[in-house]
């Protein structure tokens, strides 16, 4: 599956945000830079964006989920990781954390902001660093991600959009779950699902 995972790394820490089909590309590089993952933040449960957690994820590293969230990692019937001919399902032992909209998580000193944009699926999140918005599978280039699967709901997604629309600065950096990313402002005039707003 071709998915966006993203490594943010200071201080010889890394915080990984979904680990989907990347897992081996993450382990060489935070081996190449002498990076120790610490902490793992999904921005939904679907199947392309955490295949990999089992793959890096140890008794030391924290996984961060939205609560209404926390379903998907353990039934492949939503995380749909059964359409792919494997049941994905992690170990009741890891050390997960469920945020809620407006949590912080705090990275090596570093705040990263936590939004609850459901619509994709009922606890998607995006993350906020400064004017960094990672939107998963909320916002793409030019387009949305899908309402038609379990927990997906399109008014929700209007919903979201809406606060994205409202909320941000045009400045704002947005990288995606999938395909490239870009400037909002550039986003609002390719992407035709903000252009109502």
């Amino acid at each position: 599956m071709d998915v966006n995972s993203y490594i943010l790394a200071k201080d010889n820490k890394a915080l990984i945000i979904d680990p989907g089909f990347n897992g081996k590309k993450i382990i060489e590089h935070c081996q190449n830079h002498h990076l120790e993952i610490e902490k793992v933040i999904l921005t939904h449960g679907h199947y392309d964006h955490i295949r990999d957690l089992k793959m890096i994820i140890n008794d030391d590293i924290i996984i961060y989920i939205h609560e209404a969230e926390k379903d998907f990692l353990f039934n492949p019937n939503l995380n749909l990781s059964n359409l792919f001919k494997d049941d994905f399902v992690l170990n009741k032992d890891i050390r997960l954390e469920l945020v809620q909209d407006a949590s912080n998580i705090e990275f090596q000193k570093e705040q990263l902001k936590i939004i609850h944009l459901p619509g994709h699926t009922k606890g998607s999140i995006g993350i906020i660093y400064n004017q960094h918005f990672f939107s998963g599978d909320t916002l793409f280039y030019d387009s949305i991600g899908r309402t038609d699967l379990a927990s997906g709901n399109q008014v929700q997604m209007h919903n979201s959009l809406k606060k994205i629309a409202s909320k941000f600065s045009k400045n704002t950096i947005v990288y995606p779950g999938h395909g490239k990313g870009g400037n909002l402002n550039d986003i609002f005039k390719a992407n035709p699902y903000l252009r109502i707003y």
